[in-house]
Formats: C-alpha cells, structure tokens, sequence
C-alpha cells in the first residue's frame, strides 16, 4: 500500500505546484502546508538546521512572529554565530558597495547587515529601505533587498556581483570589471521606491525567469508608479508621493550616491552566519522585514 500512497502523494504535489503557478492556491495556504512538512522532517533529522530555518522563514512570512523568533533562536542554538575575524571585517569594508540612487527617491535607506559567509569567499549586504512604494499593505515597515559580493580569497579581487531585482538574482561581468575598477567596491543602481537593484550593463540585461529585458520592464514599472503604483488609493500612502513626477530618463537617472560604509561604521552590523534570516531577526533589527533568499545559490538552484 505505501507504494500507491507515495504515488498519489506525489500527484497530490504535483497538482498544488501546478495551481500555485496559476495562483489558485494562496500563498497563506501554500505556507500552511509548507509548514506541517517541514514540521515532518525536523522530526525524522533533528539536526537538519535548514528544516528548522525554513519552517522560521513559513511562519515570518505568515505573519507568525513569535512563533518564527522562537525557530530563528533554535537555529542559532543548532549551529551558532561564528565571530568575524579582523580580517574578515576588513574585507567586508573593503567590499561594501556604493549605490546609485535617483535624485527623487522618496524612502531613506535605513539600515544595513553584512554577513559573510562561514565557509565561502562570499559576502551578503542586506539593505532596508523605508518602505516599498507598491506594499503599503504588508505589514513590514521596511523593503529588504540584497546584494552578494563574491572574491578570491588570496588576491582579495571582486570576482562576482550579485543582486536582488523583484524575486530574481542577477549578476553580469560588467558589474564585477566596474567593481575592480573602483578599489573592488562594485556600484549598484536602485530603481525608484521599489528599489530593485541593477547592475552595470543593465540596459541590455534581462531577467533569468522570462527574458524580458531589464530596460523593458522598467519602462513598465515607470508607467505603473507614474500613475500611483499599486494601491494608489490605500491611506498609508497618503503622505508618500502621489506618483513618480518625471519622465523615463528621471526614472532612470541613478546620479546621487549612498555610500554604504558609511552606515556600516556608524552602526557596524557584521556577521557570519549561514541563517541570514535568523540572524536579522534576532541580532539586527527591531522591526519586522521581509525574509528573502539567505544567499543567491538558492534562487539558481530553483532553475535547475
């Protein structure tokens, strides 16, 4: 009978993966059900912290903050921080990227945490902004996105840059040459109140999921937002700007400079972890965030 259990549980699967792609199933449902599996597997591999992170990272994204504190703490129980060494300090400062911003931007950046990986030449930079123009209704106070910095641990050259742009992570071999020719600190563009993050060459780029081009979907965005964005009409926007006042060429003009070394010697948020997420959660801020991919090799192993 297990063998005809399995089969149709693997249908079963197949059939939710299939409605969730056409959003019939809800995302809330979707974490449910994430949730009671992975509740599963910690109890067959108790020691399996990812089992345990994930599951955290379910109950954040449901809204289940105690409940997701109490697992982020059992993460750092099971494999807890590791101190940065100086020298790992030094090379997160060294690393620290420069942003690009529009002269209009309407959200200051708020805070940033480093994480260097424990076992990898790889460095994350957790950036969160204000808040995110078309999410007035989420209940984060803030826009959490990401920016990966990877070097060779011997000569301490940039050899790959990485970023969060709306769920995708990309990178391009313009923006790691901009890097070493700025002292190995790799310049990062941001798109206007939602803050995806773009690289050198984006003009041409285009997104991993669909091969739409970057500047396309700008141009998109640009209409969406001129207009009010989503939810244009919901009372926690009444005080942010009725829209994007500019035209393409404003949108698109990332000419005033953040440096981010700056916040990072002012309120020095360094760690390193694997639980990018836990670490946040408990060590950095004292606001709720949106949990994101901890490092990029999870998103490129969804394409696989």
């Amino acid at each position: 009978m297990i063998e005809t259990f399995l089969h149709e549980w693997n249908k079963r699967n197949q059939e939710i993966m299939a409605n969730m792609k056409k959003e019939k199933i809800s995302t809330n449902h979707f974490y449910e059900l994430a949730i009671t599996q992975l509740e599963l597997l910690k109890k067959v591999y108790p020691q399996q912290v990812k089992y345990t992170s994930q599951q955290a990272e379910f109950y954040h994204l449901d809204g289940y903050l105690r409940k997701a504190g109490e697992l982020y703490q059992r993460v750092l129980e099971l494999d807890p921080l590791v101190p940065l060494s100086k020298k790992e300090i030094r090379l997160i400062q060294t690393f620290c990227p420069i942003l690009m911003i529009t002269p209009k931007e309407c959200f200051p950046l708020k805070d940033i945490v480093a994480i260097h990986h424990p076992s990898k030449p790889l460095m994350g930079y957790h950036l969160f902004w204000e808040d995110d123009y078309d999410f007035p209704d989420d209940y984060e106070p803030c826009d959490h996105e990401e920016i990966w910095i990877e070097y060779h641990p011997v000569t301490e050259v940039v050899t790959n840059v990485m970023c969060w742009f709306h769920s995708r992570v990309l990178s391009s071999e313009a923006a790691v040459k901009e890097a070493q020719n700025h002292q190995q600190r790799a310049i990062i563009r941001i798109e206007w109140g939602k803050h995806g993050s773009l690289l050198c060459g984006w003009e041409k780029m285009k997104e991993p999921l669909t091969g739409i081009l970057l500047s396309d979907w700008l141009k998109e965005s640009y209409q969406l937002v001129k207009s009010g964005g989503r939810l244009p009409d919901h009372p926690l926007k009444r005080y942010w700007p009725k829209g994007f006042e500019g035209d393409l060429d404003d949108y698109t003009d990332y000419s005033v400079k953040v440096d981010l070394l700056d916040y990072l010697i002012e309120k020095p948020l360094m760690f390193k972890t694997k639980w990018v997420n836990a670490v946040i959660f408990t060590h950095s801020l004292h606001y709720n965030f949106h949990p994101k991919m901890e490092w990029p090799e999870r998103f490129v192993h969804s394409l696989e």
